[in-house]
């Protein structure tokens, strides 16, 4: 707390250096992956939930039970698993660039060592 009685603006940034990469064995990496499995799970929920309710609605508004309810429950199944695949995908891409960026930054550590080793 300051002199005049108003507490300091806390950090709302990371202090982590967004360039470096996350390695998949560290907390972060690990955070990734937890994060991933459960907006799968999320995606499928409420997908499936949605078109079973759908269904359902319509089966009671047209008296047709269970017609639309299996059709709906399907439906969702078949939307979540479009929203989980593309979800796999995105963060399929994002893992490789995290390597990609791995592996040049020890390229470049590399050729940075060998560079002042022949300068010695």
């Amino acid at each position: 707390m300051s002199g005049d009685g108003v507490s300091p603006t806390p950090r709302l940034e990371s202090t982590e250096n967004p360039d470096v990469p996350q390695g998949l064995t560290t907390i972060g990496g690990r955070s990734a992956y937890i994060a991933l499995f459960s907006q799968i799970g999320i995606t499928l929920l409420v997908a499936n939930l949605g078109g079973a309710l759908l269904g359902n609605w319509v089966d009671e508004g047209l008296g047709t039970r269970p017609l639309f309810l299996i059709a709906g429950f399907l439906g969702g199944f078949a939307i979540g698993a479009i929203g989980a695949a593309r979800l796999v995908r995105r963060a399929l891409r994002m893992f490789e660039a995290l390597d990609e960026a791995a592996a040049n930054k020890r390229l470049e550590e590399r050729l940075a060592r060998e560079q002042e080793r022949r300068g010695q």
